[in-house]
């Protein structure tokens, strides 16, 4: 009975230590989704977090958030290139010296548009989930 309930105990304590691995099932790299902050609905947003592959997140509605996709790593900020409509912004990084590449686990960037009738400027903020 004893070793019945300890082995019981390690599948939960397993069950809990892989718990990000099951964000995206079979995929060893960073998961990535999106939250749009803004009031824009976002046609489709270009994402390339610095050589982790790159990825294309669709219809994503203001307040809106997506489902995870892939990437080998990815870093706490990116090249956007969001398109509204008409609209097109893109948010470009200088480089990534110095930064730190997210290989495992799953994140969260906050878009934020912004502007009055129309977009004009793009920001994101990284989140750990």
């Amino acid at each position: 009975m004893k070793r019945l309930l300890i082995l019981a105990l390690l599948v939960a304590i397993a069950a809990c230590d892989n718990a990000e691995d099951s964000v995206l099932p079979g995929h060893d790299g960073a998961a990535l989704r999106i939250t749009n902050t803004s009031d824009f609905a976002i046609t489709a947003l270009k994402v390339i977090p610095g050589g982790g592959g790159t990825q294309v997140y669709e219809d994503i509605a203001p307040g809106g958030t997506t489902a995870y996709l892939p990437f080998d790593y990815i870093y706490s900020y990116a090249y956007l290139e969001a398109i509204m409509e008409e609209d097109t912004l893109v948010l470009q990084p200088i480089d990534y010296v110095g930064a730190t590449a997210y290989d495992s686990g799953a994140y969260t960037y906050r878009v934020q548009i912004s502007g009055d009738s129309a977009p004009e400027s793009l920001s994101i903020e990284f989140q750990e989930d």
